[in-house]
């Protein structure tokens, strides 16, 4: 606790002294009056002499010809009377008054306050002689001889009193008992706060000082309590409040971020769960005049959080807090849940605020997003991590977008740059060479395969930063189907057939074809049979997760064969390609996909030399080069990654993630819950 009286007690190590609080509340004054100032000469300048109501008026109704007049354009002013201190009221005035708020609260339906008003001036009306009579001499004597304006200065005169009696309470004399116990009044923690009060309102209701814009300065600090120690302001309600704080820092960051303007080091933002937000005397826009004795005007933003990185116990804070704050914050956002799908490292990021409040994440992480105030920098915990009392900032989803938009448009300028020209004109030009294909995806009965979305296959490239997702938990009638998604001859049909073989958990989507049937096939078994023309108009419909055409007839498998299976209560395995989940992460089925990844090309070629596996060195590059492509494009959709090294432990590491989805929750995109 600081103590208001300099001869109470020693200063501790960081204490301000009232005289450096005094030196601020100047500066303050007079950066406020060449504001003031510089406002002024700016409005003067966009307002001419044209526009003065007096000219118009001449203007409007110009004197008769022969007739002279009185310009009166250029006479001075005459500034509005000040408005008195008080207002003399009979008694009488009282007791009408008060009959006529009771007459409006009962016409009004106010019964409750009628008959309190009524009370009220029942009780007036009753009032013995003496009080009355006191009543009517008060407003004779202020008619005779009015009140004076209050003093304006009453804490110049308590430090008067606090420096006079401050020799008395040490010399030892008869009084001094009695002057040491009235020093401990005066320098009390009420009266100081009540002078300055009466300061305040003193300057706003003495014409004389309020009219000509004087400024009445305080006398000393103004201790408020332990944590909020001191305030020094100005009594013009336009300034600003100097405030002495003290917080508790441990090793943590303090939990706030500042900002330049100009010279001064403005608080931009209190970060949930620091120091700062727990103790509530730090806002945004309070500026920071002193950390710990050092001046912090004029230092840099990363300058500041070197000087506060390296601080902690007790911070004893000086700063100006504006006294028209801005209105409180909005309602809190609910807290909003989302996957990454870029990899972010604060210290490589030269826009974020404060690095030592950025947390690093990576592609596919969940985040918990606690506050979206700030439309570049939100506030989250990762997922697991959400017992940690301090947030970390992270990009916005606007703010990474347009960072990500920015870095293609630079991309696609420099490549449009560098890209060599060739001769001729437009029209006769050279067609550029046509992309190599690689070989299209093939179904199990070995047609090709085309996904219904109708996208080439290089899609349009699309920016990609936050998912919103919730919890979904298992249900028993539900059973997500597993989609395997990877290169080929990377194993993923051993895979499936090893989960098939429990046809009691496990079962396939019966395909569909336009095909005849054959006289062994069951219907519904070993296929769909439906007309050509019936497959064309389902593949409008969008009905089919995949298709394709082999020896002039249709195959596919549609969504409905997969729901057929989930309804049975099986796990419906599928193979697809990547293309294919589009439409079935679309619907209602709630895929779960595995993309299984090869190893490294080593790896990858002593796998194939173990099993007994013929290869070739440029096949094995595909598969790896295929592989890194369907990651690069399709990875955000992709639920799980499992490098088939050994296909014995892919299939148990496959297995037990089937295990794990039916007894624990899963994030899942957010709009599959609001499907259901």
């Amino acid at each position: 606790m600081v103590s208001s009286s300099p001869r109470a007690q020693a200063r501790s190590q960081h204490d301000v002294d009232p005289e450096r609080i005094k030196a601020y509340s100047e500066q303050l004054r007079q950066r406020k009056e060449a504001e003031e100032r510089i406002a002024a000469q700016n409005e003067f300048l966009r307002t001419s002499l044209r526009g003065s109501h007096k000219l118009q008026a001449l203007e409007s109704t110009p004197p008769s010809s022969g007739t002279a007049f009185v310009n009166d354009a250029y006479e001075e002013d005459i500034s509005e009377e000040a408005s008195p201190l008080y207002t003399i009221v009979d008694y009488e005035d009282v007791i009408a008054a008060l009959a006529r708020l009771q007459s409006a609260l009962t016409s009004g339906g106010a019964g409750g306050a009628a008959r309190a008003v009524a009370a009220a001036a029942a009780l007036l009306a009753g009032t013995s002689g003496p009080l009355r009579a006191t009543l009517r001499t008060r407003a004779a004597v202020l008619r005779v001889r009015p009140l004076p304006p209050p003093v304006s200065r009453a804490a110049d005169r308590l430090r008067d009193c606090i420096d006079t009696l401050g020799p008395l309470a040490s010399s030892g004399s008869e009084s001094s008992a009695l002057a040491a116990e009235l020093l401990s009044l005066l320098g009390g923690l009420e009266l100081e706060s009540l002078i300055q009060a009466h300061d305040q309102a003193a300057a706003l209701l003495d014409p004389a000082c309020f009219s000509r814009g004087k400024r009445y300065k305080t006398g000393n600090a103004n201790h408020k309590g332990e944590n909020d120690k001191a305030v020094s302001t100005s009594p013009d309600s336009g300034s600003d409040q100097i405030k002495i704080i003290k917080i508790e820092k441990t090793n943590e960051p303090l939990g706030a971020t500042v900002r330049n303007e100009g010279e001064a080091v403005i608080i931009g933002r209190i970060v949930r769960g620091g120091a700062a937000e727990k103790s509530g005397l730090l806002h945004e826009g309070d500026e920071l005049l002193e950390v710990n004795g050092v001046s912090m005007r004029g230092k840099s933003v990363h300058e500041v959080c070197q000087v506060l990185g390296a601080l902690a116990g007790t911070l004893t804070v000086v700063l100006a807090a504006p006294r028209a704050r801005p209105p409180p914050p909005r309602a809190p956002h609910r807290v909003l849940h989302v996957r990454a799908h870029f990899d972010y490292d604060p210290e490589d990021d030269v826009y974020i605020p404060c690095r030592e409040l950025g947390i690093s994440f990576q592609k596919g992480d969940v985040l918990h997003v606690i506050s979206r105030d700030d439309p570049n920098w939100w506030q989250a915990f990762r997922e697991g991590e959400e017992d940690q009392s301090l947030a970390g900032l992270i990009p916005s989803q606007a703010f990474q977008h347009q960072r990500e938009s920015m870095k293609l448009t630079l991309a696609g300028e420099v490549a449009a740059r560098d890209k060599p020209r060739k001769g001729g004109t437009l029209l006769c030009a050279k067609k550029p060479p046509r992309k190599k294909k690689g070989k299209k995806a093939t179904s199990e009965a070995g047609y090709p395969l085309y996904s219904t979305s109708g996208a080439d296959d290089y899609e349009q490239e699309e920016i990609l930063t936050y998912e919103e997702v919730a919890l979904y938990y298992p249900r028993a009638s539900h059973k997500r189907p597993i989609v395997l998604i990877g290169p080929p001859n990377i194993g993923r049909h051993e895979l499936r057939q090893r989960l098939m073989e429990d046809s009691s958990r496990f079962a396939a989507a019966v395909p569909h074809t336009s095909r005849p049937r054959k006289d062994h096939e069951v219907p519904g078994q070993d296929y769909h049979f439906i007309s050509r023309t019936q497959f064309e108009a389902d593949i409008l419909n969008r009905k089919f997760v995949e298709h394709g055409e082999y020896e002039k007839a249709y195959y596919g498998t549609s969504l409905e064969a997969i729901r057929e299976v989930v309804n049975s209560g099986k796990i419906c395995v599928l193979n697809l390609h990547p293309q294919s989940l589009r439409i079935l992460r679309n619907s209602d089925l709630k895929p779960y996909t595995v993309f299984v990844a090869p190893p490294s090309l080593e790896k990858l070629r002593q796998k194939k030399i173990r099993n007994g596996e013929a290869f070739k060195e440029e096949e094995l590059k595909e598969i790896i080069a295929t592989a890194r492509d369907m990651e690069l494009r399709w990875g955000h959709l992709f639920d799980m990654i499992i490098i088939n090294n050994d296909t014995q432990r892919a299939y148990q590491q496959l297995l037990n993630e089937i295990n794990s989805l039916e007894r624990e929750p899963q994030w899942v995109p957010a709009h599959w819950l609001k499907q259901t």
